[in-house]
């Protein structure tokens, strides 16, 4: 948005996350921008400037010696900055992981996401420390846990959009792999509806072709409409063999919506996501992705081409 549109000084001296500022201007690869900022953080927020450089970078040892200096940096303070320490202290255990110490990782994200939320209960840290803690248990194989962690991000908020649908998302692979399809499909429904109104177009997809999957097998004007079904939503037990449906006019907006906001290459041997995209047409009675594919020559995958009848 700088870029686009200067921010003047003023706005910059009463801009709360003056962090976030300089992270964007290091990433964004504005130095000049970064360099005007500069004065206004504080030890441990230059070391972690230093942090993300260094990641930017791949190297390993300076980011590692940028957040241990951070995390000092933020207690030898006289005004302990409690929360530059736990967004160290979450990115150290990132770090760790990377590096195969995985158990290590998970006290650090442990200890982060609790000291977040006793600091900052709701806000885009605290959310995505619950993110990356559930995702290190997923890679332990431990669903439930991750689950539970994930159930604490609140559809009504205090979180962010992105972030409650982020935990959508995710809440909605763990479901289909445990076999309840029925909350899958709702919550990839919201994570889908989160993502597009934030503008994370990928995420957006990526959700829609799951719930996509999940609802083409039966499509009926019986069926309620989706917004209904997450507002009056209630608990169910894994089990639960109730079958996924969903009303038409679902299926035709969110067909629309990824025909619209459909981007990048359409190759590979095995592409999954154009195969539902066109059953789901097929099943709709409309062309608009067949007549896109169709007309597209670097589609590789047989089943795709079998379904454009090429």
């Amino acid at each position: 948005m700088h870029q686009k549109n200067s921010i003047s000084q003023s706005e910059i001296d009463n801009f709360d996350d003056k962090l976030g500022l300089a992270e964007a201007a290091i990433i964004g690869g504005d130095e000049h921008f970064f360099n005007n900022i500069s004065d206004l953080l504080s030890d441990s927020e230059m070391a972690f400037i230093g942090y993300r450089r260094a990641q930017l970078e791949n190297n390993f040892e300076i980011a590692q010696a940028k957040l241990k200096q951070c995390v000092e940096a933020s207690r030898s303070s006289s005004l302990r900055d409690h929360e530059i320490e736990a967004r160290a202290r979450m990115e150290w255990g990132l770090l760790r992981y990377t590096q195969g110490q995985k158990e290590e990782a998970g006290v650090d994200l442990r200890w982060a996401m609790e000291r977040l939320k006793a600091i900052s209960e709701g806000s885009f840290q605290h959310g995505l420390s619950i993110l990356n803690m559930a995702s290190w248990h997923v890679s332990r194989n431990e669903s439930m846990m991750a689950l539970a962690l994930l159930s604490q991000i609140n559809r009504l908020g205090p979180h962010k959009i992105e972030i409650i649908a982020s935990s959508r998302l995710q809440i909605s692979k763990l479901l289909f792999e445990l076999g309840d399809f029925v909350s899958s499909q709702r919550h990839a429904w919201v994570a889908f509806e989160g993502f597009s109104e934030s503008g994370m177009i990928d995420e957006a997809i990526e959700a829609s072709l799951i719930w996509i999957d999940l609802s083409l097998n039966d499509v009926t004007i019986d069926a309620p409409k989706m917004n209904h079904l997450v507002e009056n939503s209630s608990p169910r037990d894994l089990g639960d063999d109730s079958k996924c449906s969903c009303h038409p006019d679902d299926m035709i907006s969110t067909i629309n919506w990824c025909f619209e906001n459909w981007q990048g290459d359409n190759s590979g041997v095995d592409r999954p996501d154009l195969i539902v995209l066109l059953e789901a047409e097929r099943c709709l009675g409309i062309s608009n992705f067949h007549d896109k594919f169709r007309n597209d020559d670097v589609i590789e995958d047989k089943e795709v081409i079998t379904l454009l009848g090429c």
